[in-house]
């Protein structure tokens, strides 16, 4: 199971005891103390990974005075649908938000500080790689219900999945880079190759699953990604 850190937001993922009770699955926290517990009641997303699937989930507390939740899988029905799409552009704008602020870094950072400007930059990415890496991994759980309920967006979530695990690739390259003593010019040439891919990512991701999800007819057919 993922959940969001209660104090810094980044993932967290922990191996935990469920038992299926109905369409529901049930976990229990060994003491008040279990850091997923605690992530648990400050935000009740989880993505609940099972044989190899992951799948989106809402804890919901346990009655009766036991210490758990009870995870309610993801079903896309025609509202949820359309709430999921509303959602998907208010993550899509604050991670655009993120990216311009470090843009903004970029243009407008003092040559003579480059140490300064880099730990600007680093501030950003690492918040950006945070939220970021959380949307996705939602995501991920969330495809696992679209995809049940609409079969036609299939060869779409496959391509989103894939990028999902380059985004995240290009990333870790970029902080490594930021980490390091490299020439700036290297580190906006490969910043904007990342923003590049992810507002490419992120377009394809509203052409094909928004009308779907709003009930307003087919998905655009996928397109072959360029580069």
């Amino acid at each position: 199971m993922t959940t969001a850190d209660a104090e810094t937001g980044r993932p967290r993922t922990t191996r935990v005891a469920c038992r299926p009770s109905g369409s529901r699955y049930l976990v229990s926290a060994p003491d008040d103390d279990s850091p997923w517990y605690r992530d648990l009641l400050v935000s009740p997303q989880a993505t609940l990974e099972i044989d190899g699937v992951p799948h989106a989930a809402r804890a919901v507390p346990l009655e009766g005075g036991e210490r758990g939740f009870a995870l309610h899988l993801l079903e896309v029905d025609a509202a949820r649908g359309r709430a999921i799409a509303d959602q998907l552009l208010v993550h899509h704008g604050e991670l655009r938000k993120t990216l311009a602020a470090a843009r903004a870094e970029l243009d407008g950072g003092p040559v003579a500080d480059r140490s300064g400007l880099r730990r600007e930059l680093l501030g950003h990415c690492v918040t950006f790689c945070n939220d970021l890496r959380m949307h996705h991994l939602r995501e991920d759980g969330a495809f696992t219900a679209i995809e049940k309920a609409h079969p036609g967006l299939a060869p779409a979530l496959k391509r989103l999945r894939q990028e999902h695990e380059s985004v995240s690739r290009a990333l870790l390259d970029l902080d490594a880079l930021l980490q390091g003593e490299g020439d700036l010019g290297a580190v906006r040439e490969k910043f904007e190759r990342v923003a590049a891919g992810l507002e490419e990512h992120f377009a394809y991701e509203e052409a094909n699953l928004l009308p779907a999800l709003r009930g307003a007819g087919s998905p655009v057919a996928p397109v072959t990604p360029s580069g």
